[in-house]
């Protein structure tokens, strides 16, 4: 949730049952299983004495203090976290002050804490870290080995020095490197430019490559893109400049220079093209015309996922449904393949008179339990339904959760609210679970009280589901009063929660919005005062009753100011109300809710409003035994 709005209407005096597409009424249910509407009770865990101290040490260390973290974890021989306190002890020496990895970091004393603390989350963390030293210093045989012991790989930087190493032993990776770099924030990160400065010293680069890599990299980074120019020669510079400038045009004065550059070919495609980027991004109905320049310049040009993603939204945004094919046949087969661009394929299959092929794309489509995956369904014409459950997990597949390395570190970082380390230790052993094991260890997090490990631990299995993990209703009593107040229904008010918090009862966020449904302080005082709510204090935003009351109401008058439209209240709600008011009187027509939701600017936004919207319906199935049309609450937005 964000800032709220200079403008709040005054919420209704009278209750009034909210009906949703003229198909479903509030009326609640009692769920399948009550043991997941009960609050959750954390278990108890006992405080150290020497707690303070190693949230000391934990903070010298993230400020790469190497003295004052030596100090601190000499103090802290006997604490119990005991790789941590190593771990916190030896991090500041594997980086520089400017974060850039230590080339004279202390190999020995890594290896030896590797080798003490084998088989936990800080070891593989530990093996990012040293990989990222051993790939800076282009030690590539050390690195490759360590960087094997790495089980996540969801590092970029240490992707980047892997093809390095690939380059150096001889293979072509351009191929290989333009799959990975699909984002210019990607070519712009520290071991990314690295590689590709030197597959361009190399000659590895043709000059077609080089102008790719250029606007790639042109795009967040003006220098990066005009070294990688300069190689490229011709008028790459030219093309690179005006790529740079784009990406801070706010006006759209720049797209009159877009077009007269006096680039051809690739060049001036790829100008277009970013220029298109550029104006997608900020919600402008050009943005599709300078694509369509783009594929006319050169059309078999080469563009990163991300630049061809908003190409595929400026073509559903103007309904040109020929650009939203051309940009998907375009993506990786990887992106392509995603429930999202199968949905969006079908769209336009079905736009261009090809029901048959875009059947095919929503069969995809539909066996994803998310927004497209509802959406597909209901195109092939069946009814959204839950999963069947899962048997419940046994008493020996729960003792086998209750010992997983890790969760007992979990549940001592929780009560220390240490959130990174938390959710760290929790969701390593995760990633090695089937789906029996993922229910057990998602059953055992209900039963200490963790409901948001419970909800994203349920989330993970593949085969095997119990929806009523998945999508809780704690507090339901409260739910469905505080929402029959505010007109709108339980099933609405727990999507928004279980994104908000899943459930984290004095859940802060970096906005400072608090408790359950995450409420803005200024936000809360307005609604108080509309709502009549007399004596209300800050404190009272971690008391359960009132968060929902006032998130509520705010739900319910943010939807009232945008004439009932769930979409764009759940957008209000997370951006401030303000921001989807200005995206919908963008639009030149009225679009379909999907198409708005699917261009909205906000990355956070647009896959809020997306997983709000499909919560709600799995909600519904679970309070009511039936859901309401997805496509029909999107509805149609206009300006």
């Amino acid at each position: 949730m964000s800032k709220v709005s200079s403008y709040i209407p005054k919420i209704r005096a009278n209750t009034i049952a909210l009906t949703i597409a003229g198909i479903l009424s509030s009326t609640t249910v009692l769920a399948k299983d009550t043991i997941y509407t009960a609050a959750p009770v954390l278990t108890t865990v006992t405080s150290h004495p020497q707690d303070g101290l190693f949230a000391q040490l934990r903070a010298a260390s993230a400020a790469n203090d190497v003295v004052r973290a030596a100090q601190l974890a000499d103090q802290l021989s006997g604490y119990p976290l005991a790789s941590y306190v190593a771990y916190y002890r030896l991090k500041p020496q594997l980086f520089n002050s400017d974060k850039s990895p230590n080339l004279n970091a202390p190999d020995g004393l890594i290896k030896e804490f590797l080798a003490t603390y084998p088989n936990e989350a800080l070891t593989d963390r530990m093996h990012n870290d040293y990989a990222l030293v051993l790939g800076a210093r282009q030690d590539w045989t050390a690195f490759r080995s360590v960087y094997a012991k790495f089980f996540l790989k969801d590092d970029m930087q240490l992707k980047c020095y892997e093809q390095m190493a690939n380059a150096a032993s001889g293979q072509n990776v351009v191929n290989a490197t333009m799959q990975l770099l699909t984002e210019s924030k990607h070519a712009n990160a520290r071991a990314c430019q690295q590689l590709l400065s030197t597959l361009s010293k190399n000659g590895q680069l043709n000059t077609e490559q080089l102008n790719y890599f250029a606007a790639l990299a042109a795009y967040t980074s003006g220098a990066q893109g005009q070294s990688l120019a300069a190689a490229a020669g011709g008028n790459a510079s030219r093309m690179a400049s005006l790529i740079t400038q784009a990406n801070g045009d706010s006006t759209g004065s720049l797209g009159g220079a877009v077009n007269n550059s006096g680039l051809s070919g690739q060049q001036a495609a790829l100008a277009n093209a970013y220029y298109g980027y550029s104006a997608a991004r900020r919600s402008s109905n050009d943005a599709a015309s300078f694509y369509r320049s783009a594929i006319a310049q050169d059309a078999n040009l080469k563009l990163p996922d991300d630049v061809l993603g908003w190409q595929a939204r400026s073509g559903m945004r103007v309904g040109d449904w020929g650009l939203v094919s051309n940009a998907i046949d375009k993506m990786s087969e990887s992106e392509k393949s995603t429930a999202i661009w199968q949905y969006w394929r079908g769209r336009a299959f079905a736009a261009q008179g090809d029901k048959n092929a875009a059947n095919q794309q929503y069969e995809l489509a539909a066996k994803a339990f998310d927004f497209y995956g509802i959406l597909a369904r209901e195109a092939l014409g069946r009814a959204v339904t839950l999963p069947a459950d899962a048997p419940v997990p046994t008493e020996a597949e729960l003792s086998a959760a209750r010992a997983t390395p890790g969760f007992e570190r979990a549940r001592k970082f929780q009560a220390m609210n240490m959130t990174l380390e938390y959710n760290r230790e929790w969701n390593f052993p995760l990633r090695a679970m089937n789906d029996r094991q993922l229910l057990a260890a998602s059953e055992y997090a209900r039963r200490i009280g963790f409901l948001d490990r419970m909800v994203n631990t349920s989330d993970r299995t593949k085969s095997e589901f119990n929806f009523h993990q998945r999508y809780p209703t704690p507090y339901l009593s409260i739910m469905e009063r505080r929402a029959g107040d505010a007109g709108i229904t339980p099933a609405w008010a727990y999507g928004i929660t279980r994104q908000e918090s899943r459930f984290v009862q004095n859940a802060k966020s970096g906005a400072n919005a608090n408790g359950l449904m995450q409420i803005i302080p200024e936000t809360a005082k307005i609604v108080a005062r509309k709502i009549g709510l007399t004596g209300f204090t800050l404190d009272q935003l971690n008391n359960i009753d009132t968060n929902i009351q006032l998130g509520t109401a705010y739900l319910g008058q943010t939807k009232d100011s945008f004439g009932g439209s769930l979409p764009l209240a759940s957008a209000g709600y997370n951006a401030g109300p303000g921001r989807p008011a200005q995206w919908r009187r963008g639009y030149m027509n009225s679009v379909d809710g999907a198409v708005f939701a699917e261009n909205i600017p906000f990355t956070e936004t647009r896959d809020y409003v997306k997983k709000t919207m499909s919560n709600m319906i799995f909600y519904h199935l679970i309070l009511d035994g039936k859901a309401p049309s997805l496509t029909r609450i999107m509805g149609t937005v206009s300006p």
